[in-house]
């Protein structure tokens, strides 16, 4: 049981799942679930988790823009934008709403919990779901800063295709094939095209490590597709647990063992900041851009 427990589920040890089972928290067809079980077809397995003290987030955020059907909104970079997981109320589409300003807040489009910058709400569903036509007609244009390990070239078009990361203990990671180097392997039911215009902004050292900061501009939006592009070029960002210089760091992380981001990461959270949003205005003939400025600890 353990041992399918493990590879069902990568990001989490074989030993984790053994202590859950030696404490009754996983059962078979109903009942406490031994560790010696051979599954067979048919049988369903359940996972109790203990109930858990939601962890506390940066609630700081910032209004950013404000018209009658929509707004933008400066996330902080450890929030996330919805309810997910451990995060039920901590959250920003809660938080809003809770706030009392806007009503009924309207999720345009998303980004990772721990990635600052600008996020765009609609005031109504109509409104909501324009908007996010327009990012998926990819009439939005998007701006990013990144913090990265190593001395970035002048810049980058990386073009090619985003998939799953087979050879990582961490299941939902992906990983970047550029296009002059795709394997006859590929499949188009697996991996998505992806492209993303890279130019160095500035370089400079952050705690003891060479770093370079980043303009990300990604054409296509794809899960993960700057943090995964980034670390397949040799260039993992700053912080980042998942696509950094060592995936045991996520690993022990999401198991409770607190490891020290800052000494084996260089940051707390991952380095990647939503700069802007150039996109066409729902009911006028004109062009927004709305922008946050750059946050302190990104600049080198």
């Amino acid at each position: 049981m353990d041992v399918f427990l493990a590879k069902r589920f990568t990001y989490l040890s074989r030993s984790y799942w053994k202590r859950n089972l030696s404490a009754g928290k996983i059962l078979l067809n109903g009942k406490a679930a031994k560790p010696s079980h051979l599954l067979r077809e048919g049988e369903e397995v359940e996972y109790l988790p203990e109930e858990t003290e939601e962890p506390p987030v940066d609630s700081r955020f910032t209004i950013l823009y404000e018209e009658d059907r929509f707004f933008a909104v400066g996330k902080p970079g450890d929030l996330p934008v919805h309810a997910s997981g451990k995060y039920r109320k901590n959250n920003l589409v809660d938080l809003l709403e809770a706030d009392g300003r806007f009503g009924r807040p309207y999720l345009v489009h998303r980004l990772d919990r721990e990635t600052s910058g600008v996020v765009l709400f609609g005031k109504d569903p109509k409104t909501a779901s324009i908007l996010s036509s327009f990012f998926s007609d990819r009439l939005v244009s998007k701006t990013y800063l990144a913090t990265v390990v190593g001395r970035f070239p002048d810049r980058i078009l990386a073009r090619g295709v985003l998939g799953p990361d087979s050879g990582s203990k961490i299941r939902k990671k992906r990983k970047f094939l550029p296009e002059e180097n795709l394997p006859s392997n590929v499949s188009d039911t697996e991996w998505e095209f992806s492209e993303t215009f890279f130019r160095k902004a500035g370089e400079g050292i952050w705690n003891g490590r060479r770093v370079s900061n980043v303009i990300c501009r990604p054409k296509t939006g794809r899960l993960h597709q700057i943090r995964a592009t980034l670390f397949s070029l040799g260039f993992p960002l700053v912080g980042d647990k998942m696509y950094g210089e060592d995936e045991d760091v996520f690993l022990e992380y999401i198991e409770g063992k607190e490891p020290d981001l800052i000494l084996r990461l260089g940051w707390d959270r991952q380095a990647l900041h939503a700069l802007s949003l150039r996109f066409p205005h729902p009911y006028q003939n004109r062009i927004l851009r709305i922008s946050e400025p750059i946050p302190s600890e990104f600049r080198l």
